[in-house]
């Protein structure tokens, strides 16, 4: 019999909700299936866009979400960040096909407690899930060694994720948020809560302040 889906208390107090993201239709109904092999997970909700996720959040109160990295308009790093901005108790894995240590540096920059190749098996993705419930962070097996090596060494752009360094940059060239918004096809939202994490991570208070940092530090020019 399948389980409820209209709350996460009728699963009992053990389960852990989870939101699905993703644009494919035939990911999210694997996903569902791999997931419901674990009686202690449960699906909430499902959404095909980043705006889809921003919006349903609130509602579904997941305790997971598994976040496509790679979605139409708004990507998975970006919904991920305006989500965790006005929700800091949900955890979010960013699942993606995409094996790249830039994205992977950018969504964990960005927030991320968990980074999950789409080719891992369904055990290992479930162990991933629990993990980063857990309050443990989970990176591909086979990124780990390389994540590992950099992540020891001093890195002059790792205050700043790629997209929050394009951003300064247009900042820098004179940019309004809406023309940074038009350029990067962002929300005036979106491009707002990524200059908020600049000014916090640069510890600038103002844009100006921070552009000056930014070129101090060789992030943009």
């Amino acid at each position: 019999m399948p389980r409820s889906e209209s709350a996460p208390e009728d699963a009992g107090s053990e389960a852990l909700s989870l939101l699905i993201v993703d644009d494919h239709a035939v990911v999210r109904e694997g996903l569902r299936r791999i997931l419901a092999e674990d009686e202690r997970l449960l699906v909430v909700g499902e959404a095909q866009t980043g705006e889809e996720a921003i919006a349903l959040v609130p509602r579904r109160r997941p305790d997971v979400v598994l976040m496509d990295a790679r979605l139409p308009e708004m990507s998975g790093v970006e919904a991920m960040t305006s989500i965790l901005a006005d929700d800091s108790r949900v955890k979010v894995i960013i699942f993606t096909a995409y094996a790249d240590e830039d994205l992977l540096w950018e969504a964990l920059d960005a927030g991320a407690h968990g980074f999950v190749l789409k080719e891992a098996g369904g055990e290992a993705l479930i162990g991933a899930i629990h993990q980063v419930h857990g309050g443990e962070p989970y990176v591909e097996p086979r990124l780990a060694p390389d994540f590992l090596r950099q992540l020891s060494r001093p890195r002059n752009d790792s205050v700043l994720s790629a997209r929050e360094r394009e951003i300064l940059q247009l900042l820098a060239d004179g940019c309004s948020n809406r023309e940074v918004s038009e350029r990067l096809v962002l929300s005036v939202e979106t491009v707002k809560t990524h200059v908020k994490h600049i000014l916090a991570k640069l510890d600038a208070e103002h844009r100006t302040q921070a552009v000056a940092i930014g070129i101090r530090q060789s992030l943009i020019h």
